[in-house]
């Protein structure tokens, strides 16, 4: 059997968009013995948020990789100074509100269960230059690393960076600057790291070089965290047109995979990235399926499909460092 334990999968965004079937996709996601999830922050109110929901679909056992990405899209959307980066100060302010949320998480999981289970929240530079600096997201992360976090690393996470040759999918900081503010601060990576998105680094380098680079650039800085492998396309496919960052899974032999043969992210580029990534404490995949309407059955083969590339490539890499060691 394929070891899937040191694998975090984010099963909000396998998860059909109208909550079909969700409980029985969590509990097939536990049959498959992935090591936790990559945990949406979603906007206030969310049902997965109540105490009875995880209860209900997370298991005590797995790791949690919060991130703020569902939280962060739809407040842009409302107002474009929101942002951790954001020079605006209401709209800093409503993204440090946000990730309080995400503290609050941490520290009542640890409070139930007597240890850890959120291992690190997921941050990000938006909204970007346009409305935002990395003065201000320093000044955000100087906030953030006061508040007692419950062990959960704080872990700024790259997505495509504004770039003057075409309309980017995110539009945040540079990677230069978001690891120029966090090697400032001069912590260990197991309170202060980076992140790495496959696809997101794919859309803003319009092909899988860019990506290769900030795969080996993070890893240089010794703060790499966390490695989330979605997949990008140059070219129209079910997920949306070209270059969206809508989470298409990587191409591959198995049957479950076959609708994203025009998917950039394959077996050799995910080996690429865990060679150059080293031991990086968590890896996951996160990706949608196609189409939107597919039964959970559907939705567990792409997400064991996945795994198993993963997996696979992973175990051609050397010694890894497997996600759940407190």
């Amino acid at each position: 059997m394929t070891d899937r334990t040191g694998l975090l999968v984010a099963g909000y965004m396998l998860a059909a968009p109208d909550g079909t079937g969700e409980e029985e996709l969590f509990a097939g996601l536990a049959d498959l013995g992935i090591g936790g999830l990559e945990f949406a922050l979603p906007p206030r109110g969310a049902a997965s948020l109540e105490p009875a929901w995880i209860r209900r679909n997370v298991l005590p056992r797995w790791d949690l990789l919060v991130s703020l990405v569902p939280s962060v899209v739809p407040a842009l959307a409302a107002d474009p100074r929101y942002g951790l980066a954001s020079a605006d100060e209401h709209g800093r302010a409503r993204a440090l509100a946000d990730v309080a949320r995400a503290r609050d998480l941490a520290v009542s999981l640890a409070d139930e269960h007597g240890h850890r289970r959120v291992v690190g929240i997921e941050l990000h530079s938006a909204p970007g230059p346009r409305h935002g600096s990395a003065a201000s997201l320093r000044r955000s992360l100087e906030e953030i690393l006061t508040w007692d976090l419950a062990g959960a690393t704080v872990v700024l996470e790259h997505c495509d960076a504004a770039v003057p040759d075409h309309r980017p999918a995110k539009g945040f900081l540079a990677l230069e600057e978001e690891i120029a503010v966090a090697s400032a601060f001069a912590l260990p990576p197991e309170r202060l790291g980076l992140g790495f998105n496959w696809g997101r680094s794919a859309i803003e380098g319009r092909g899988p070089a860019l990506a290769a680079e900030h795969a080996r650039t993070l890893a240089a800085t010794g703060l790499l965290r966390s490695v989330v492998f979605s997949g990008a396309t140059g070219q129209e496919s079910p997920w949306s047109p070209a270059w969206a960052d809508t989470h298409i899974p990587p191409r591959g032999a198995d049957p479950a995979l076959a609708a994203s043969a025009a998917s950039l992210l394959g077996k050799a580029e995910i080996a690429d990235t865990l060679r150059a990534a080293g031991d990086v404490p968590h890896v996951a995949i996160k990706v949608a399926v196609r189409p939107e309407d597919a039964d959970v059955p559907t939705r567990l083969a792409v997400a064991r499909a996945c795994l198993d590339l993963v997996a696979g490539a992973g175990a051609t890499t050397g010694p890894r460092v497997a996600v759940g060691s407190r």
